[in-house]
């Protein structure tokens, strides 16, 4: 049953919509957190958002009737495949039955899943004339490419918008996306800009919006995330797709490959790493001027931007390209880097964690972005530490992605496998080691915290 914190919300036994036998028809208006809910026919309104903590069937024996676009239902350890295989029969918008991609959308919400009553035709921005949200208006949906033409009688002259919660929206001054660019995300809360930026204020010609994802900060690097118990992964490519529980991030491994000319609906991607390891001979291998020249390949998409990936010893090549960037006014929204720095003894996991945590601190320091690790391991075979025991690799990963998870601005990382069997999460059997075991049970909190525009 819904338990006692529904005390607080506005319940009314008259239905709105025939409730069967067993069943007692509610009105949710405002925000629920509960354990379950069964036996209840129950039409969330208003901007209602209804949490439901429990495992396996939370809403056995319910409805839920969204009736209103602004609702939310979200169930905090079911996966997004079990309620899309199981639970879509028991979902109605406004009193019509919901069809996935149709009128319903469901995303993956860390370890759970979050249900909108969203079809493909949601427009989540609105763009306004003038200031604080006055002035003529246009209405915007997903993916497609706006440039000022698109904008009706509000053209490139957008003052101010509102950005509906569950989407990400780029805002360029060029039509090809560069230029002064602006990447938004509406995570949790709705984001309303009543002024925007210099450079943007009524010049913008380059519009892109993309559902959200509510991943959690663990993944791996490598289509190796089978039984990892990962939100993430990427593989050097552009290839894979999404999952309904697992997000795939696609990379530009280096300056012209792969092509950016991608489905990103069909992928489900929303963010694209730059390229990998250019600093060193043997990956991208890419002056930061080259880089910079072609930056504005990877704007066009009007995906969330991290930086090139730089190796632990490539740091002067990261702020050079990052300091050119900042005076071409060219958008990198995150950095990455890649970490596989050795302490002596590598089977102290709080001096690994502590190196680690120094390392990546400096870099936060210097750069004021978020970071993802999109390479790292505990130490490598080209490291002069000695190779650890499955004992002492299980400790230091233990402490290191206690580590991660813990500090704010470390919003993403990805453990790499292949660097000596001693430091293997999976063999090759895809058996997990006692370090693959411990990194698959670590329940990592979701990645993103949203700004404050």
């Amino acid at each position: 049953m819904i338990r006692a914190i529904l005390a607080l919300v506005i319940l009314t036994t008259v239905p709105l919509w025939a409730a069967p036998d067993g069943m007692t028809a509610v009105t949710i208006r405002s925000d629920v957190t509960a354990t379950d809910m069964t036996g209840r026919m129950a039409t969330l309104t208003g901007s209602a958002k209804v949490t439901l903590t429990g495992e396996g069937d939370p809403i056995a024996n319910s409805a839920i009737n969204f009736g209103s676009p602004d609702t939310w239902l979200i169930l905090e350890n079911v996966q997004p495949s079990k309620v899309t295989e199981g639970f879509l029969d028991r979902f109605f918008v406004d009193a019509v039955e919901a069809r996935l991609e149709h009128n319903l959308r469901i995303e993956a919400y860390g370890q759970g899943t979050v249900v909108m009553p969203h079809g493909p035709d949601y427009a989540p921005l609105t763009v306004f004339s003038g200031r604080s949200m006055a002035g003529k208006s246009v209405s915007l949906r997903c993916y497609e490419k706006y440039k000022a033409s698109d904008f009706g009688e509000v053209g490139p002259a957008i003052r101010s918008f509102r950005l509906k919660r569950g989407y990400m929206a780029t805002l360029a001054q060029n039509s090809n996306g560069t230029g002064i660019s602006r990447n938004y995300v509406a995570q949790d809360n709705d984001v309303e800009v009543r002024s925007l930026p210099s450079g943007l204020d009524g010049s913008v010609n380059f519009i892109r919006i993309f559902p959200w994802r509510w991943t959690c900060k663990k993944g791996i690097a490598g289509g190796i995330w089978q039984d990892l118990d990962v939100s993430w992964f990427y593989d050097w490519n552009i290839g894979a797709e999404s999952s309904p529980d697992i997000e795939y991030v696609p990379i530009r491994q280096n300056r012209w490959w792969p092509g950016l000319d991608q489905n990103w609906r069909q992928k489900g991607s929303l963010h694209l790493l730059g390229y990998n390891e250019p600093d060193r001979p043997d990956q991208a291998n890419m002056k930061p001027g080259d880089a910079i020249h072609s930056w504005p390949d990877l704007l066009a998409t009007g995906l969330r931007l991290g930086s090139p990936a730089v190796s632990d010893g490539g740091l002067g090549w990261l702020y050079d390209f990052m300091d050119r960037a900042e005076k071409a006014k060219l958008r990198v929204d995150f950095i990455a880097v890649h970490y596989y720095r050795a302490v002596g003894d590598p089977g102290d996991g709080r001096a690994a964690a502590s190196q680690f945590q120094g390392f990546l601190k400096g870099i936060h320091d210097r750069t004021k972005r978020p970071i993802w690790i999109t390479e790292w391991n505990n130490g490598a075979n080209w490291t002069k530490a000695r190779d650890p025991d499955p004992k002492e690799q299980e400790k230091a990963i233990a402490e290191m992605i206690k580590m991660l998870d813990k500090t704010p601005y470390v919003e993403r990382y990805a453990l790499y496998n292949w660097v000596e069997p001693s430091r293997e999460l999976k063999r090759k059997d895809g058996s997990l080691t006692p370090a693959g075991i411990v990194y698959r049970d670590q329940k990592s909190p979701l990645a993103y915290k949203q700004e404050k525009y």
